[in-house]
């Protein structure tokens, strides 16, 4: 397995020790942060300590490893180097066949709440990522972001995933008028 290279100004330990460490360090406590980590294992960082150029090597390295789902700041935001991926990944050419709420929420930068809707929809793929279950609209509602159109309103449940159903029902139904 090729490993990112570490700084060796940064790190005292090679690649592919750092990335054993880590691993056995997450199968151990069954979770990890990347600050406990070298908290706990501070051998592995030269005398400069951890630097936001070591924690973030350290989570490209985890990416490479696929030791990120047993990370506690998996897609947290400004936190977890995939979160950014995450933002940089959600288009408006994705969204903006979305439910109103949904463009809503991505025009306010919620970006776990859109990316759940992209995931559960399958518009996007995204490494380590779990949608927390599928949004309802009163859910929407509760946190500001509910502005029903008509395509909503013909909508027979309070799931957001029966928006793009309900926008073909309504659609045809013009055309047969």
């Amino acid at each position: 397995m090729d490993y990112p290279k570490l700084d060796v100004a940064l790190w005292a330990a090679s690649s592919e020790i750092v990335a054993q460490e880590l691993r056995q360090f997450a199968e151990e406590f069954g979770s990890f942060t990347p600050e406990l980590f070298t908290q706990i294992k501070f051998h592995l960082l030269r005398g400069s300590g951890f630097t936001k150029q070591s924690r973030d090597e350290l989570c490209e390295l985890s990416i490479h490893c696929k030791t990120c789902s047993k990370c506690d700041l998996l897609y947290e935001a400004k936190k977890c180097l995939l979160w950014y991926r995450l933002f940089k990944m959600i288009k408006w050419k994705t969204v903006e066949r979305a439910p109103p709420c949904i463009r809503l929420a991505f025009a306010k930068k919620s970006i776990k709440t859109v990316a759940n809707y992209l995931t559960k929809t399958n518009l996007i793929d995204t490494p380590f990522y779990r949608a927390r279950g599928s949004t309802s609209c009163n859910l929407m509602r509760r946190w500001g972001y509910c502005q029903p159109n008509e395509y909503c309103r013909a909508m027979e449940s309070e799931n957001t995933l029966e928006y793009n159903a309900a926008r073909e029902r309504v659609k045809r139904s013009r055309e047969l008028s």
